[in-house]
């Protein structure tokens, strides 16, 4: 129960896992927050990753596969019924070996739509499970 306050509104944003999720995954299924995955583990490249996103986060199909569309419908779960979100990307080193510059747009776009979501009271959280080299991601706790 001790993760059920780390899932607020105010604490959006984006963060390196902790160890243990299972209990995080529970605490969001307690409170009604939806619980997606991002595995982008074999995205070598933008196109790649972006197609992992439409995918993974089951984005429409009007999705334009760039980081406007990516920032837009991260700004957008209507289809989805509420916007209350974890995410947990997996695999960021293929895509920050490859294309570093890719990586850390991407990682300003989800810090982007957390902050979003935070000033609508919405809880929006990213949960890495390895920091990229250089991104300085804090822990949630």
């Amino acid at each position: 129960m001790k993760y059920d306050g780390l899932l607020r509104p105010e604490r959006s944003g984006v963060y390196a896992a902790p160890r243990w999720i299972g209990p995080l995954r529970a605490a969001a299924q307690r409170a009604g927050i939806a619980w997606r995955e991002l595995d982008a583990g074999e995205a070598h490249n933008k196109q790649a990753f972006l197609a992992a996103c439409a995918q993974q986060l089951g984005f429409p199909p009007y999705f334009g596969h760039n980081w406007d569309a990516l920032s837009e419908c991260l700004k957008d779960f209507s289809w989805e019924g509420a916007p209350d979100c974890v995410i947990v990307w997996r695999g960021t080193e293929a895509l920050g070996l490859n294309e570093p510059d890719a990586l850390a747009t991407a990682l300003e776009v989800f810090r982007d739509a957390a902050q979003f979501w935070k000033e609508r009271c919405k809880t929006f959280v990213v949960l890495l499970d390895r920091e990229p080299a250089g991104a300085r991601l804090p822990r949630l706790r």
